[in-house]
């Protein structure tokens, strides 16, 4: 099977939910020759999908090194970085990817946990304001793929469950929803 056949096969495996299948074949069709940046964009949304987060956060670095200005890698490494608990990093990531891309509503909804995580609630509260703007077929296709966001966010969670926090009064309503959705 030649690499673009190997390649191929990956994407669909990935697509199916053959998640370890997929990063295997991905792995070979890297060592086959294929393109590296498509590579590594989609073996890691699978690992990201597995939640090997740290090996994916190395796959969109690898993206990053091939192409700079590559928003996907900024977008999904973020994500990634976020799941690890690297806030900063996250918010540098995902400030990246929004500025070549601002229709990513969950790139602000991630990213307003990440600063809702370091304490920085007025951003915090203008990203999840920003999210609510997008489509709800959005955060499903999110949550359909990777599912919840496994960090344990004690500073989001803290904020949304006080009824009377003035940062609630702030939040409309489907943005509050859309942040207990991805936490739940």
């Amino acid at each position: 099977m030649g690499h673009a056949n190997q390649l191929r096969e990956a994407k669909i495996l990935f697509a199916s939910g053959h998640l370890k299948e997929s990063i295997e074949l991905f792995t070979i069709a890297e060592d086959c020759g294929s393109n590296i940046i498509d590579v590594c964009l989609s073996r890691g949304a699978a690992r990201v999908a597995l939640g090997s987060y740290q090996d994916a956060e190395q796959d969109f670095t690898r993206v990053l090194v091939e192409d700079k200005n590559n928003e996907r890698a900024y977008y999904f490494r973020g994500i990634s970085r976020v799941a690890l608990g690297h806030y900063k990093d996250a918010i540098h990531d995902l400030t990246q990817s929004l500025a070549r891309n601002h229709q990513r509503g969950i790139a602000h909804l991630v990213r307003g946990l990440a600063y809702s995580e370091l304490g920085e609630k007025s951003d915090a509260e203008l990203d999840f304001n920003s999210a609510s703007a997008f489509s709800e077929a959005e955060l499903q296709s999110f949550e359909k793929l990777f599912g919840t966001i496994p960090s344990p966010f004690q500073n989001t969670k803290a904020l949304l469950a006080k009824e009377n926090a003035p940062w609630n009064n702030l939040l409309t309503g489907r943005s509050a929803d859309m942040l207990r959705s991805l936490l739940s």
